[in-house]
């Protein structure tokens, strides 16, 4: 399976993904569109691979690099994740996100890449709980909507043009992600500052599911080397709230209280959503508590 062309591979799905492929064994093309030399995470993460600058809404540079390289198996994780800054931008969401997406398939196609692997999100079934892989797609904010029409784009390309691509819809992901204001992070952070993590009100009744990096890492491993085309719900079992997970993080700071307070009013969120795993022979290894506690010494180790 190599070489392997990874897409966002400063991002924190790609980067832990590179790190793995290359531990492997693969020959891995590490494309970022900018990268952080300061981060002791991503020298080690990316420091076998063959790192590439690129932006993934230029056609041409794709191709090039995926002809130059000799790519046989791109996986696709460049895009705008954050809901906030999706709400804000519109245009540039959708830009990274279809119109780049429409690239690498495209590029792929004329290349003759042997398979495609899609980052896709849970956000596409909008409010749902237990979503099968067979659910219709809603549109809903901007970065659900990009993703919604990402995952059509895929099945398109498959069934127009016969090319591999294997879709993966993965929960709420979380592990050493040193750049995202989500929840775990941001909590893990302010713990580690001797900060109180806050905990809004009145947010028992949205519940979402969470799922360790190295379980999404590992799901893409099985599907890319065993899979040519589908649509893959990856998530564990059960739903947390807000509190559930921030109390679940206190729990190794056992000196810090939470701080409750109400939540601004912002863009609007998908609040009550799940899935139910698709069955391929693969299932999460992390218990919640585990992957927390994995988490935690990720963030000392590389972030303090």
């Amino acid at each position: 399976m190599c070489p392997v062309l990874c897409t966002g591979s400063s991002g924190f799905i790609g980067s832990h993904l590179v790190k793995t492929l290359t531990d492997s064994g693969e020959d891995v093309i590490a494309l970022v569109r900018d990268l952080n030399p300061s981060s002791r995470w991503l020298t080690e993460a990316l420091g076998r691979s063959i790192v590439v600058l690129g932006d993934v809404r230029k056609f041409r540079l794709m191709k090039r690099i995926i002809a130059q390289y000799e790519v046989t198996h791109v996986v696709h994780c460049a895009a705008w994740s954050s809901v906030k800054t999706a709400f804000k931008n519109p245009v540039g969401v959708y830009e990274t996100n279809i119109l780049g997406t429409v690239n690498v398939l495209e590029a792929c196609r004329q290349v003759g890449v042997e398979k495609v692997l899609v980052m896709i999100t849970d956000k596409i079934f909008g409010e749902k709980l237990d979503a099968t892989e067979n659910d219709p797609l809603q549109a809903s904010e901007p970065y659900a909507t990009s993703k919604a029409c990402v995952d059509l784009l895929c099945d398109s390309y498959h069934k127009t043009y016969g090319l591999n691509v294997i879709r993966v819809r993965p929960c709420n992901v979380y592990g050493l992600d040193l750049y995202s204001n989500r929840i775990i992070p941001n909590t893990i952070k302010e713990c580690l500052r001797n900060q109180p993590p806050i905990i809004f009100k009145g947010e028992q009744k949205s519940v979402r599911q969470y799922i360790h990096v190295a379980d999404v890492v590992s799901a893409i491993m099985k599907l890319i080397n065993q899979y040519s085309y589908g649509a893959f719900n990856i998530c564990t079992e059960g739903v947390l709230n807000q509190a559930d997970v921030v109390l679940e993080i206190l729990k190794h700071f056992p000196k810090l209280e939470p701080k409750y307070v109400k939540r601004e009013h912002g863009p609007k969120e998908i609040m009550r959503q799940s899935m139910i795993l698709t069955s391929f022979g693969w299932k999460p290894k992390y218990a919640f508590d585990k992957g927390i506690e994995e988490t935690i010494k990720k963030f000392r180790k590389y972030a303090f």
